[in-house]
């Protein structure tokens, strides 16, 4: 038997979830980084270096490639808790309502909007789960 309970595996899910979200931020960091450099061996070796200059646009698509792979791993993380386990929480509810709004204007526009929506549509359950706990 499993001790852990489905609103418990759904705030492991819910968490695991949003902290991954963080995994964008560092690869778009990794990305500025890796241009910074790849234009430094532009600029020092100009275009006789093919070798070294596509090495560093190389790391700069794995950051890249990394951070969007590791957060999307997140976003389906998320999806899975409020939607199959239909975990409720304040923080949930902003998380969604702040991530889906900056998300519409980025390339996960599809999530962000659906999370967004779905946070709005939803939002008397999140607030009526977050005061439950509190009366009992």
């Amino acid at each position: 038997m499993n001790d852990i309970s489905s609103s418990q595996r759904g705030a492991f899910i819910a968490k695991l979830g949003a902290w991954l979200q963080l995994a964008q931020i560092i690869g778009f960091v990794g990305t500025a980084i890796g241009m910074v450099r790849a234009f430094s061996v532009l600029k020092t070796e100009g275009t006789s270096g093919p070798a070294k200059l596509s090495r560093a646009i190389g790391e700069v698509l794995w950051t890249t490639f990394a951070g969007i792979s590791v957060s999307l791993v997140g976003v389906i993380l998320v999806l899975i808790a409020i939607t199959a386990y239909r975990y409720r929480a304040l923080w949930m509810f902003w998380f969604l309502c702040l991530y889906g709004g900056l998300m519409i204007f980025s390339y996960f526009f599809p999530f962000g909007l659906f999370f967004l929506i779905y946070a709005l549509v939803k939002m008397e359950e999140f607030l009526r789960m977050s005061i439950l706990p509190q009366q009992l």
